[in-house]
């Protein structure tokens, strides 16, 4: 069943940049998906799009065949509460708990009283403690989100994701800012989230033996363009130069 389909989609800047020229695809459930590119490529606006942190500028996006692209007020916040986010730079509140960075994940769900004062019933504690055992990570649940490495801090950001049940998670280069060792833990429990629990994810990533390894289908973009289209096996030392210029020479991470 097709999940998302995109058609035509432009994003133009305030300041003329035209970051996305007119995209089209489209992603069924299950998939595991990887934007690859440059650095300006557009990776990033189009996972905005999708999650609606960005308004595009024209075309249009349909969300289990239901157009999102201007969607504002309760209608926003639903679809939002059906599409996680991860991002690079993990996004944690650092003085608060682990436990409490991934509870909030679910606070579109929850009283704005009892977020303050930090009061939440059993069984959202239960649910955080099993978002985070699917991440390896529940021993941590009490300390502080800024006592953690870089990479467990990226397991609480997934697990905060999970926290909302999405139907859709996005991953916006979340191993740029970590070890290789570290990235491939990280990139095995997105493929748990996938193949374990069916949740269909767009990972923005660099590195093309990740790419190879954990993607079902890949699309490059190139200056707001997309320029290839299929799977990661057909990426060869040509598409490569292609994708990211003559002068780049690939980086492996095992």
């Amino acid at each position: 069943m097709m999940l998302l389909e995109i058609k035509n989609l432009h994003k133009i800047y305030d300041n003329g940049t035209h970051a996305l020229k007119g995209i089209s695809l489209h992603v069924n459930e299950g998939e595991f998906l990887v934007v690859i590119g440059l650095s300006g490529s557009g990776k990033s606006t189009l996972l905005r799009c999708i999650n609606r942190l960005i308004e595009p500028t024209s075309g249009s996006i349909k969300f289990f065949d239901k157009e999102i692209t201007h969607v504002k007020g309760e209608e926003l916040r639903k679809l939002k509460s059906q599409i996680g986010m991860v991002f690079q730079q993990f996004n944690l509140i650092k003085r608060r708990s682990v436990l409490s960075n991934v509870i909030n994940g679910k606070l579109g769900k929850l009283s704005t009283f009892d977020t303050l004062i930090e009061r939440y019933s059993d069984e959202v504690y239960k649910e955080a403690y099993s978002c985070l055992d699917i991440v390896g990570i529940s021993d941590k649940a009490k300390i502080r989100a800024d006592s953690l490495s870089g990479g467990q801090q990226q397991r609480v950001a997934i697990a905060r994701s999970l926290m909302q049940n999405p139907k859709l998670l996005l991953a916006d280069e979340p191993v740029a800012s970590l070890d290789p060792a570290t990235s491939n833990s990280i990139m095995q429990y997105f493929e748990k989230v996938n193949k374990e629990f069916g949740t269909t994810v767009i990972c923005n990533l660099h590195f093309l033996s990740l790419v190879r390894r954990y993607a079902t289908r890949v699309i490059a973009l190139k200056a707001g363009e997309i320029i290839y289209e299929g799977l990661p096996s057909a990426i060869d030392e040509s598409w490569f130069k292609t994708i990211y210029g003559e002068e780049a020479e690939e980086v492996e991470i095992r």
